[in-house]
């Protein structure tokens, strides 16, 4: 296994235990589950993957790779609706259990009220913090068990799944720079590792792992964040560039902010004289600096106002995304919107990659899609290709 390999189990298990206390102490329905989410998917969705594979590439690889991911989005889904459902069951159960035992021990919890009140009355210190440490909480019964215990175990797993991902990352990296072939300065400590059989397995599905956390969180920001805040964002950058224009116009084109600009280049003048054969090199003077500076102010004075807008109109959508039906419209359409947007450009880069297939530096890369169900319709597979976009990049030209 080698020292490596050691660590890694080690970080494996530490973070898993840390996980979980965290999880068991903030409970189930307060933490999130997605590491839970993804070794679902994982677990179903690259088997169904390969066999879609298997069963269709040889006769149409673009109707596999759609299918493929199709399916791998929909676990997705499902599971991440799973657990929400879930999670407002045992939020539901819980608040329903703390109402029964409140009004089970009413009596018990108000004298226990009144005393801390006394306490408080007479400014008894030591009296209110003996009382208020008794466990007079309303308490969830069964339900609030199982919510730590299940938020022990997803946040568990999540930590578990993290530093597994992170050592992956790792060791392809590794693996890319071929520091750990034999002979080569990491071999003693990596070497094993890559020559293991567990390796030449987890190889094959390295990047499929990827590929459904890429998708997952896609999905799970999407929906979090909602359309109206990606638009606003985009929003806000369209604003920040035309505010710039704007004040690249007042500063060249509009003959009262051309008036300042020479009234400042009037006092700037002599100050820049011993500049000015090397303004002159580069084909400015030292109006063009004036009308620039007059520029940046125009642009720094409206920046506070969109800055403003960036501020508080965040705040409107949040308020807005307080109606349930709005915020699971927002966020379907979001996840939507972002999911596509992150595919489209991974396939964009896929495709850029691809071009480069057959060099000899992306041997080592090409090695991890030889068993890939997923990761292949990015790269050696990929749909853009075989729909007939993108086929006659002139990349691998250029590094010939």
């Amino acid at each position: 296994m080698g020292i490596f390999g050691i660590i890694i189990i080690c970080c494996i298990i530490l973070f898993a235990a840390i996980g979980g206390l965290v999880g068991a102490f903030k409970g189930f329905t307060k933490v999130q589950s997605w590491g839970f989410e993804y070794i679902l998917t994982l677990l179903i969705g690259v088997p169904v993957a390969g066999l879609i594979t298997k069963k269709l590439a040889s006769g149409n690889a673009t109707l596999a790779g759609f299918l493929a991911l199709g399916i791998t989005l929909l676990l997705i889904v499902l599971f991440m609706s799973a657990f929400i459902v879930l999670r407002k069951v045992f939020t539901k159960q819980i608040e329903k259990k703390k109402q029964l035992y409140y009004y089970e021990h009413y009596i018990e919890i108000e004298q226990a009220n009144m005393q801390i009140l006394g306490a408080v009355t007479v400014k008894d210190k030591k009296e209110y913090k003996r009382l208020t440490k008794l466990k007079n909480k309303r308490k969830a019964g069964v339900w609030g068990i199982l919510d730590r215990v299940f938020g022990g175990v997803v946040l568990g797993f999540k930590g578990a799944v993290i530093v597994g991902l992170v050592a992956a990352i790792l060791l392809c990296v590794i693996d890319f720079t071929r520091l750990a072939n034999e002979g080569h300065m990491l071999y003693g400590m990596f070497g094993k590792i890559y020559s293991s059989g567990g390796w030449k397995f987890f190889k094959g599905v390295i990047l499929d792992c990827l590929v459904v956390l890429i998708i997952l969180l896609c999905v799970n920001n999407g929906y979090n964040n909602g359309i109206s805040s990606a638009l606003w964002t985009v929003l806000v950058i369209g604003m920040v560039v035309g505010i710039a224009v704007l004040a690249w116009y007042f500063a060249f084109k509009v003959d009262e902010f051309i008036a300042v600009a020479v009234k400042l280049d009037n006092n700037l003048g002599s100050k820049l004289s011993s500049v000015a054969s090397i303004l002159e090199k580069i084909g400015m003077t030292t109006l063009t600096i004036s009308k620039a500076i007059v520029a940046v102010i125009m642009f720094l004075l409206m920046l506070v106002a969109v800055i403003l807008f960036a501020v508080f109109v965040p705040r409107l959508i949040d308020s807005a995304r307080g109606s349930t039906v709005f915020c699971i419209v927002d966020g379907v359409f979001g996840a939507i919107l972002f999911t596509v947007f992150i595919l489209a450009l991974l396939l964009v880069v896929g495709a850029v990659a691809n071009s480069m297939h057959d060099l000899q530096i992306m041997n080592v890369f090409n090695a991890y899609f030889d068993k890939s169900k997923l990761a292949t319709y990015f790269y050696d597979n990929n749909l853009l290709q075989a729909m007939g976009a993108l086929n006659n990049l002139p990349t691998k030209k250029w590094l010939s």
